[in-house]
């Protein structure tokens, strides 16, 4: 069995030491730290690991642009701030998620092999509120979309323009713009940018 290998970024050499041996204590999954990160480290070379492990938000951004630079690792936040979710989405990492800082050592090994695996790893507490403020949102369009307008905003989302949206679903530039009217109507915006921000906004799409 191939471990997952976790390399950490964490301002003091205590946390990294009980990161470590936190990940050393789960029992029934192979993990293995491949390196560590400081304030005063040097440079992290993540090219070996395939979950970084972060304990401080502060280096957030800038551990992605070096993850993101080195392949396709997964990033792994200890947090209690539920604004860390957009930072991490908009990161747009392989697979990501938040940890509390108290989190035991089960529940930490836990979501390093989920994120691991492209999967995104919330508390329970987070995501029911996330999941209740889509709930909310998609309730508050008045008029629902149409399947084929549900495809369109899809497509919009994806950059594609009218001459390609036609294309994708065998229709005409006219029948495209008849449904891009239709959409911009229901979810009472003006322009593309806006129709792609409400959708996802109303849970209509995933950016």
């Amino acid at each position: 069995m191939t471990p997952t290998r976790v390399f950490v970024v964490a301002p003091t050499p205590t946390l990294r030491a009980g990161l470590r041996s936190m990940l050393a204590a789960v029992e029934g999954a192979d993990l293995l730290v491949v390196g560590e990160a400081g304030a005063s480290g040097p440079e992290p070379r993540l090219s070996e690991a395939d979950v970084v492990l972060v304990a401080d938000e502060g280096w957030l951004e800038e551990t992605a642009l070096s993850a993101s630079g080195e392949g396709t690792q997964s990033l792994l936040l200890l947090s209690e701030d539920e604004d860390a979710t957009s930072r991490l989405r908009a990161l747009s990492p392989r697979g990501w998620g938040i940890v509390p800082p108290d989190a035991p050592s089960e529940e930490l090994g836990a979501a390093v092999v989920a994120v691991a695996q492209g999967l995104t790893v919330l508390p329970k507490d987070l995501a029911d509120r996330l999941l209740e403020e889509r709930a909310a949102a998609v309730e508050e369009l008045s008029e629902p979309l149409t399947g084929r307008e549900s495809e369109v905003l899809g497509l919009l989302g994806g950059g594609l323009s009218n001459k390609m949206i036609a294309r994708e679903l065998h229709i005409s530039e006219h029948t495209v713009k008849f449904h891009i009217s239709s959409l911009y109507s229901k979810l009472g915006v003006s322009n593309r940018a806006e129709a792609v921000s409400q959708g996802a906004r109303h849970g209509l799409i995933s950016l």
